[in-house]
């Protein structure tokens, strides 16, 4: 009898190689997808690896971070696979990322505020950082907000991806500390000084200026518990005069979004990658003889209680009936409210745009979802 032709070659990876490798997906003929099953792992190993490299950090020594979601798995995978001790300072932390990050050995300290507001927890939680670096000598702080090494971490995977696919024309990605986007844009850009970068966020986020907060009960129930976009705080990796648009996407138009590509492909991605991925359609069909790339940042296992959870999209389901096929333009990010809205950055400083520098939002109450 023949044997089958052989129709894939394999190569051995370790675990942490294979974590750090995405899928590249074609999901339309000028529109392609990274595909992470957890994005944050890429700089979490490489700033890590840098600092033993350095000697920053000794073997078997201790890293400390503020970390509550993909970041905090991403350094719990790669201080295990390394022997390494791990402790994070976190704020509200979903039940099953929680199992997770102990499962693989974290120490998790629980930051709560009285006035339940995510600044006041960001705040406490980098001094109980400090508080430990000081206590623990040799103890390393990645420093995921502002450390330049979180964005150069995605240098070697964006210029391998555009070497595959060839010119890249739009880049379009979400944002929260600002590593992902601009590690992905500056290989490419390099490589097409003409390329497009697109932002996408929340709509109650202040990293693109301060929105109106008027939005949907569903965008205000799941800013913090259900996605890895946004902030109240506007971190230092975030390059604002290298974004030319700005996209803010409601939450429904999220979900619905990973539901269609789910049914469609069997892809199963979370939410952020539903907010990535409405904006990168509406750009592949809007420009068809443009080359787009979007960025999925996590796998939809984390969403099995809420996403995908038949019971939690039953008591939502009048909102989730809303769905956006445009954008809205806007004159001025504080024009954002409860509709998928767009407004052109033109590469320009925030103070250019607001008038003013970065501010973090008022208090706000921290709600988690079932």
């Amino acid at each position: 009898m023949a044997r089958p032709s052989v129709m894939h070659q394999f190569a051995v990876e370790s675990p942490l190689d294979h974590l750090c490798k995405p899928s590249l997906i074609r999901l339309q003929p000028n529109l392609y997808a990274a595909k992470f099953d957890l994005m944050k792992i890429v700089p979490a190993r490489y700033i890590v690896e840098q600092a033993l490299m350095s000697g920053e950090l000794k073997p078997g020594g201790l890293v400390v971070e503020s970390s509550s979601g993909t970041f905090a798995l991403g350094l719990a995978q790669t201080c295990v696979a390394l022997g390494l001790k791990l402790t994070l300072k976190t704020g509200p932390v979903e039940p099953i990322v929680a199992w997770r990050l102990r499962h693989l050995g974290a120490h998790i300290d629980t930051v709560e505020s009285s006035a339940g507001n995510l600044r006041e927890i960001q705040e406490q939680r980098f001094e109980l950082v400090r508080k430990t670096l000081r206590e623990v000598p040799g103890s390393f702080w990645p420093r995921q907000h502002d450390n330049p090494q979180h964005p150069q971490a995605y240098h070697p995977l964006a210029k391998s991806i555009g070497e595959t696919i060839g010119k890249v024309d739009v880049l379009v990605a979400t944002i929260g500390s600002g590593g992902s986007l601009f590690g992905f844009a500056r290989p490419l850009q390099e490589a097409n000084p003409n390329l497009t970068v697109v932002a996408v966020d929340h709509n109650l986020s202040v990293i693109f200026g301060p929105t109106s907060e008027q939005v949907y009960p569903l965008c205000q129930e799941n800013y913090v518990p259900l996605l890895g976009m946004g902030s109240d705080i506007v971190f230092p990796n975030v390059a604002h005069q290298e974004c030319d648009e700005v996209h803010w996407v409601p939450v429904a138009q999220m979900v619905n979004t990973v539901h269609e590509l789910h049914r469609s492909t069997g892809l199963f991605v979370g939410p952020t990658s539903g907010a990535a991925l409405a904006v990168a359609n509406w750009f592949a069909k809007k420009h068809p003889d443009r080359t787009i790339l979007t960025v999925f940042p996590d796998h939809g296992i984390r969403y099995m209680n809420t996403v995908y959870n038949p019971q939690w999209l039953q008591e939502r389901a009048n909102e989730l009936e809303r769905s956006w096929s445009e954008p809205v333009l806007c004159s001025s990010p504080t024009e954002v409210a409860r509709d998928w809205t767009r407004f052109q950055w033109n590469r320009r400083s925030y103070k250019e745009v607001l008038g003013y520098p970065p501010v973090a939002r008022e208090p706000r109450t921290v709600v988690l979802s079932s």
